[in-house]
């Protein structure tokens, strides 16, 4: 029995190890390019040529499959543990669900765990060749739209979710975040709360220009926590929407950089 336990403490020593870590993520960047290739000639362009809507939903869902099985995997690996906090709350429909975005990971969290629910990505999605077929089928909202504020409005009216990272890009570390206004103003038009998602990843890892190789001296550990809807009916009382998108983008703001 002894030796069985010093067996699996050494385990777990070499696992947090940057020894092991280092081509083991190189391993884990490989798996998830080498997924996108197979999954985009497979499944996803049958998935686009369904002639029903449906197709939109099961895209998603199979999205959502593949990165909760990804983030076992990683974790697995022992290259970075989570928990989740009222995380059943992301699967209600019709909400606007807006998070800030420490790491690259962030998308993939939250995507993994709420299913059916559209998100405005990165313009550059549609152009890869790799991506552009899984974002269309899944109905996916290119930030690069001309109708972009339209398309996340009609997205929420017909009782969708969607999800907004309103810094827009991932966070500077010890910076304060800034939000930009196009989620208030969504959420101020269509009449409806916003559920916020607080991220926290520490150590920092997988940041804005960092390379893939620059990793922590121990595995992160990410937390997210699912808050209660913040009600916006309040600061459309009596105001003009530009006030009130700009005081709620404020308060946006103050409330994730007090929690992060």
């Amino acid at each position: 029995m002894g030796a069985l336990t010093k067996s699996s403490s050494s385990w777990q020593r070499l696992r947090r190890s940057r020894t092991w870590r280092l081509p083991v993520t190189a391993l884990g960047f490989g798996v998830f390019g080498g997924g996108a290739v197979i999954l985009s000639l497979t499944l996803f362009p049958l998935l686009y040529l369904l002639p029903f809507k449906q197709k939109h939903r099961w895209t998603r869902r199979l999205i959502a499959s593949v990165f909760r099985f990804y983030l076992g995997l990683l974790r697995w690996l022992g290259l970075l543990s989570y928990e989740l906090h009222q995380i059943d709350a992301l699967r209600l429909p019709g909400q606007l669900i807006i998070a800030n975005h420490p790491s690259l990971l962030d998308v993939v969290f939250i995507i993994a765990y709420t299913g059916d629910t559209s998100c405005v990505v990165k313009g550059s999605l549609w152009r890869n060749p790799f991506t552009a077929i899984a974002v269309r089928a899944a109905n996916y909202i290119s930030n690069a739209r001309d109708d972009l504020f339209t398309a996340c409005l009609e997205t929420i009216r017909s009782g969708q979710s969607l999800i907004i990272f309103p810094e827009g890009t991932r966070s500077q570390p010890g910076e304060p975040l800034r939000f930009h206004r196009g989620p208030s103003n969504v959420a101020l038009s269509a009449g409806v709360p916003i559920r916020p998602v607080v991220i926290r990843c520490e150590p920092a890892a997988l940041l804005k220009h960092q390379k893939w190789y620059a990793i922590p001296a121990e595995p992160p550990h990410f937390t997210l926590g699912v808050e209660v809807p913040i009600a916006t009916a309040p600061y459309r009382e009596g105001c003009l929407q530009s006030a009130a998108a700009r005081h709620l983008t404020r308060d946006l703001a103050a409330f994730f950089n007090a929690r992060r």
